[in-house]
């Protein structure tokens, strides 16, 4: 099957504001690997790294990052061998996007340790870990779970959190299985749009999850690439109770912030579990055209549907 990252054709480039879209309009069709399609960091991001870097230098004395590499080479050999952890085989492996790399520790693996809490299943909590289970189900209906759940995160200014309603997940559900990888347009100011990464998976009968990488990271790194967002579907009550508990989080060191992280999980909406009318057919079609790699699939298209206002 053809690679849905392959043949995305860059054909009259989207009617957008300029504070949003700042590359000159093209009107001579080309089909272009996205995977190489390079995206510009935030001047700020580069700082903020750079500072970190030459305080590191100088602490440990030294006036290159070659000679800190250097110096802590015995040191990074000795940690991949304790903590090498060979993550499993992931749809974007299977599809013959990125080459399987070595086992070695990666920061998607200790990512994943980190937010396990003991959990049976790896790098996923279950509902319990955040709210008594037993007593939501005591409640009389979704609307007054819905408010628990909130209040739950309320502090939390990287937290995120939903409660679906059961069938509208399940629609959303449905596409996502048969369509885990798609790609989102984020609107970035002074810098145009970012294309995003994303992809689902579903480690449990009881939970999915969808993370979001800046397509320049996939590009780099595969199905090792940090993610910026990951958030997670709790199904423990969607029978019962007709709700689906969304949570997850956003890592702001990855230069994205809970704002523009909400922005694509509404962009997302609009592709996945998307109506029978016209305009959900459109977008679910261009889902079917990503996933099979079609020639025909245009950034353009999906960047008009993202902005059209609903």
């Amino acid at each position: 099957m053809a690679s849905p990252l392959r043949h995305l054709t860059l054909r009259h480039l989207p009617r957008t504001p300029a504070s949003l879209l700042t590359t000159p309009q093209r009107r001579a069709a080309r089909a272009v690997d996205i995977r190489h399609i390079t995206t510009r960091p935030s001047p700020a991001i580069l700082e903020k790294y750079r500072a970190k870097l030459d305080a590191k230098l100088k602490a440990e004395g030294v006036s290159s990052f070659d000679e800190l590499k250097a110096a802590y080479k015995d040191k990074i050999a000795q940690l991949r061998k304790e903590a090498a952890v060979e993550l499993p085989r992931s749809p974007a492996v299977e599809a013959g996007l990125v080459q399987p790399p070595p086992p070695v520790p990666t920061p998607v693996a200790e990512a994943a340790r980190r937010v396990s809490g003991g959990s049976a299943v790896p790098g996923v909590k279950s509902l319990s870990s955040y709210v008594d289970v037993e007593k939501l189900r005591e409640l009389p209906g979704p609307k007054e779970i819905e408010f628990i759940w909130r209040a739950r995160f309320v502090g939390d200014g990287n937290s995120l959190c939903a409660a679906i309603p059961q069938e509208k997940y399940a629609k959303m559900e449905a596409d996502a299985k048969k369509h885990p990888m798609f790609i989102l347009p984020l609107p970035r100011e002074g810098q145009g749009i970012e294309m995003q990464f994303l992809q689902w998976s579903f480690p449990s009968s009881t939970s999915s999850t969808m993370i979001f990488t800046s397509l320049e990271q996939y590009r780099l790194h595969g199905e090792f690439a940090v993610p910026h967002t990951t958030l997670t579907h709790h199904l423990e009550l969607a029978q019962e109770k007709g709700v689906v508990l969304a949570q997850g989080s956003v890592n702001r060191d990855a230069g994205v912030s809970a704002d523009e992280a909400r922005l694509l999980l509404i962009s997302l909406q609009k592709f996945y579990g998307a109506g029978e009318d016209e305009v959900g057919v459109r977008r679910r079609r261009l889902l079917e055209m990503f996933s099979r790699g079609d020639r025909d699939f245009k950034i353009t298209d999906l960047v008009e549907e993202v902005e059209r206002i609903d």
